[in-house]
């Protein structure tokens, strides 16, 4: 055989290989996909239970604001996103201690912004606008 009709041989080769091991994935990754169980029922939080989570965190959120205008005097974008850690951490705790999904505290947090009685104490429904620094930390 001559140099060239060698290296035809040689990469046709690799190239059956190549495609066998594309294939071989691709396999695997159908009968993985096939035969993986179903995800458990997810958890939701009742009607009475959605009311609570979102009366506590409209209790917690007095404090939450005022820690977050401690931290940062003066620059309410970076007040309204400690704000948003604060409610986040909390909002994980509670979905962990009631072994729910976020999404469902945050949807009673939702409904509580949104319900037809008077949200008390008074709460926040504005961002402060996003605005450029003169400089970054």
């Amino acid at each position: 055989m001559t140099d060239t009709a060698t290296t035809r041989v040689r990469w046709r080769r690799a190239s059956l290989a190549g495609w066998l091991a594309f294939a071989l994935c691709g396999v695997t990754a159908g009968v993985r996909a096939a035969t993986v169980a179903p995800a458990p029922e997810r958890k939701h939080l009742s009607d009475v239970e959605r009311v609570q989570v979102g009366r506590a965190a409209a209790a917690e959120e007095p404090t939450w604001r005022a820690q977050s205008l401690h931290n940062f005097p003066g620059d309410h974008w970076s007040q309204d996103d400690d704000f948003s850690a604060a409610e986040r951490s909390w909002v994980m705790g509670e979905a962990q201690r009631r072994d729910v999904p976020v999404e469902e505290v945050f949807r009673a947090i939702d409904e509580e912004l949104h319900s037809s009685s008077p949200v008390q104490p008074p709460r926040k429904a504005t961002a402060a606008p996003c605005k450029p620094r003169a400089f970054y930390d």
